[in-house]
C-alpha cells in the first residue's frame, strides 16, 4: 500500500510539481542498484554503533523494508499504469463537487485499482521469498529467510534438505499466485465493470 500511495501522490498530486518530478526520478533508482550493493550499503550504514537506527539491523522489519525498497520500482510502475487508466473526468468531477482528495482516493481510486494493488503485493511476496542478493548480508540467526536457508543447507552438503526447502518455496509462491488470480477474478467482476462500457 505504501508503494501505491507514493505513486498516487506523484501522479495525482496537485501541488509541489518540482518535488513530485524529483521523487519520480528517485523511484526508478532501486531498479538500477544491484541487491548486493544495496545489502552492503545497509550494512555500512545500519551497522555503525553511533547510528540510532542500529537496533533495526537483523530484524524482520529491516528485511521487509529492504525488500520493499529493492523491488519498489516495479510496484511503482504498476501503480502508475493503473492510475493512468482512470478517466481524467473522475478528478475533474471530484474537484467540481468539492470532494476532498483523500475521500476520492479511499472511495474511488483504491477500489478501482485493487487488482493492481494485489499484483504489487504478490510481486513483493514472491520476490521476498526467492531473493538472496541483499538479504544474505542482513539476516540474523532469528530471521533467516528461506532462500538463504537453501544456500546454507547446500553449502553444508545437505543437498536433499536444500532441495526440499526450495520445493517449499516454490509451493508457497505458487499458492500465493493462485490466491492472487482467484482474488483478482473476484475483484475484476466487482470493480472493473466500468472498463467494459
Amino acid at each position: 500500500m505504501v508503494i501505491f500511495i507514493g505513486a498516487y501522490s506523484m501522479e495525482k498530486g496537485r501541488a509541489f510539481a518540482p518535488i513530485r518530478q524529483v521523487m519520480q526520478v528517485i523511484s526508478v533508482i532501486p531498479m538500477a542498484v544491484p541487491g548486493m550493493v544495496l545489502g552492503l550499503g545497509y550494512i555500512f550504514y545500519f551497522n555503525d554503533a553511533n547510528n540510532p537506527l542500529n537496533v533495526l539491523y537483523g530484524t524482520m522489519a529491516f528485511l521487509v523494508v529492504n525488500t520493499v525498497v529493492h523491488y519498489y520500482t516495479v510496484g511503482h510502475m504498476t501503480a502508475l499504469t493503473a492510475l493512468k487508466q482512470l478517466p481524467a473526468e473522475i478528478e475533474a468531477t471530484a474537484a467540481a463537487i468539492k470532494l476532498p482528495q483523500y475521500k476520492l482516493f479511499v472511495k474511488v481510486t483504491v477500489p478501482v485499482c485493487l487488482p493492481a494493488i494485489l499484483d504489487i503485493a504478490t510481486y513483493l511476496f514472491v520476490n521476498a521469498l526467492t531473493t538472496t542478493s541483499a538479504v544474505v548480508f542482513l539476516y540474523s540467526t532469528d530471521t533467516i529467510p528461506a532462500s538463504v536457508s537453501v544456500l546454507n543447507m547446500d553449502d553444508a552438503g545437505q543437498t536433499g534438505a536444500a532441495a526440499a526447502m526450495a520445493v517449499m518455496i516454490m509451493i508457497s509462491a505458487a499458492t500465493a499466485k493462485i490466491v492472487q488470480l482467484t482474488l483478482g477474478k473476484l475483484l475484476e467482476n466487482r470493480t472493473q465493470a466500468w472498463r467494459k462500457k
